[in-house]
């Protein structure tokens, strides 16, 4: 199985108060989902923001797909590593569902047909087809989530980090996403996902955990 991320010896610390967080050793395994679990504030989406290359550790080295981080711009990693934050309005901001879905690739001038035929395609897939010239300010929490994660596979990424996905989200829409899931694995790509939801972890019962505790990463 390919090594997706690999952390060792991994440091960092906010300036402001005195949170520190420590991951001696971590491997994320292509084609596999990972939970990573822990109480509120124990340093889960820390964790992942260095991954993603959103913060830079002051110690240790994060390696994407046997890139250092340290060596990659964040554009690079982004289209490397997809990551959906925990409230998926901050990733939303064209106006419209299909804006949303094509501004990177009408951005960079990618050709029309391909972008329209992925974007179409993304969202029939996530049930959101329907929903093309609707303004995202008027998208339910569920839906929301449903094109965060659309706008971030238009970008193909290799893994995924997805931030607890299932805050806000009703059964039907817990189990839509679930079954997304299984799809995206069965597609061999690698997932992390950062949780404190029994039914979740309970779902997904045969995946490896990484454990945060008060800023200790531990397997």
């Amino acid at each position: 199985m390919t090594v997706a991320i690999s952390v060792t010896d991994l440091v960092f610390g906010y300036q402001k108060g005195n949170f520190t967080l420590s991951c001696p050793h971590l491997r994320l395994e292509q084609g596999k989902l990972s939970l990573i679990t822990g109480a509120n504030g124990s340093g889960k989406t820390t964790l992942a923001k260095l991954i993603c290359g959103i913060l830079r550790p002051s110690g240790g080295s994060v390696q994407i797909f046997g890139q250092a981080t340290s060596e990659l711009s964040l554009g690079e990693i982004g289209r490397q590593v997809g990551y959906l934050f925990q409230d998926p309005s901050r990733q939303l901001f064209a106006g419209t569902v299909w804006k949303e879905m094509t501004f990177v690739d009408h951005l960079l001038e990618s050709e029309q047909g391909t972008s329209t035929k992925k974007a179409q395609d993304l969202l029939d897939r996530f049930g959101l087809g329907e929903l093309k010239s609707r303004s995202i300010y008027f998208l339910s929490g569920g839906e929301k989530q449903r094109l965060a994660l659309c706008t971030i596979l238009m970008g193909e990424p290799r893994f995924l980090i997805l931030d607890e996905p299932t805050v806000g989200l009703d059964k039907q829409n817990r189990v839509i996403l679930y079954d997304i899931l299984d799809d995206l694995l069965r597609e061999g790509r690698g997932i992390a996902v950062i949780t404190h939801e029994n039914e979740l972890i309970e779902r997904f019962a045969g995946a490896p955990q990484i454990k945060v505790e008060r800023g200790q990463v531990s397997l």
